[in-house]
């Protein structure tokens, strides 16, 4: 019993302050799952809304570009569909929710397609793809590591590991792709690589609409009624905005470093 106090009292110092939904770090008495939501959202968008427009996307590479900066972006994007494949396979396994268990199976098989879909169209491109690739890029790497292994963190209780990685994951990058990321490639795409947007518009971008509304499903009708789990859920939102703003920060001097220079 002590360890479970200990435990449900445990409060994480704030990554980020100043935004709306500081007081979730400190919560004990739960506000109702909808109020959540709309809070996380609020937070969101008031992170992104502080930084300049060139620091709000991740998807970068691909506009006014070389042929093999565009081969290395869809390189890199084919490792990002699999990776997005992988994690809610470990949330799959240990979730406690059946219709939310179910929607994570749904996003493995959307995922696959996704990977599949890209990966040939770098092929046809003449790109190379094997299972030993991993992007020579540590801040991509860090965002990826931190919804796959949370911070290194273990949880006992894995309503708590879903929490934090559908926050990170599901709401946290797929939504702002759904949101504002995904719209904006999709212009920049169609003066590139036709074949790439019509893979956006077709399949990926409705197929993310669906993984964002797992975030905000597992927010909502799983969280309202537990401070504890709104804790993690800002903790771990936080998390994703500060390692998603440095991938984007990063991008030019990644490019710089091997050797991509503007076509």
């Amino acid at each position: 019993m002590a360890v479970k106090a200990t435990e449900e009292l445990r409060t994480a110092k704030p990554v980020l302050h100043g935004l709306p939904g500081d007081e979730l770090y400190t919560i004990t008495d739960p506000m109702d799952g909808e109020a959540l939501l709309e809070l996380l959202e609020q937070r969101r968008m008031a992170f992104w809304n502080s930084k300049p427009d060139a620091e709000k996307s991740h998807y970068q590479g691909y506009s006014g570009i070389s042929r093999d900066k565009l081969l290395n972006s869809l390189r890199r994007q084919t490792h990002a569909e699999l990776a997005a494949v992988h994690a809610p396979d470990v949330s799959v396994q240990i979730c406690p929710w059946q219709e939310i268990k179910m929607d994570y199976a749904r996003q493995m098989n959307e995922e696959g397609r996704h990977f599949r879909l890209i990966r040939d169209h770098l092929l046809e491109l003449g790109g190379e793809w094997n299972d030993e690739y991993t992007p020579d890029f540590p801040e991509w790497n860090q965002l990826f590591a931190l919804f796959m292994g949370l911070d290194n963190r273990f949880f006992l209780d894995p309503a708590r590991e879903v929490v934090a990685r559908a926050t990170v994951l599901n709401f946290g990058i797929e939504g702002w792709d759904h949101l504002y990321v995904q719209p904006l490639f999709l212009k920049i795409a169609r003066q590139v690589d036709e074949t790439l947007a019509d893979i956006y518009e077709e399949v990926v971008m409705p197929d993310e609409t669906f993984h964002f509304s797992i975030g905000q499903r597992v927010l909502r009708e799983h969280c309202g009624d537990r401070a504890d789990l709104q804790r993690v859920a800002v903790e771990y939102l936080d998390k994703q905005l500060v390692a998603h703003h440095k991938v984007n920060l990063s991008f030019p001097a990644y490019h710089k470093r091997i050797g991509l220079t503007e076509g």
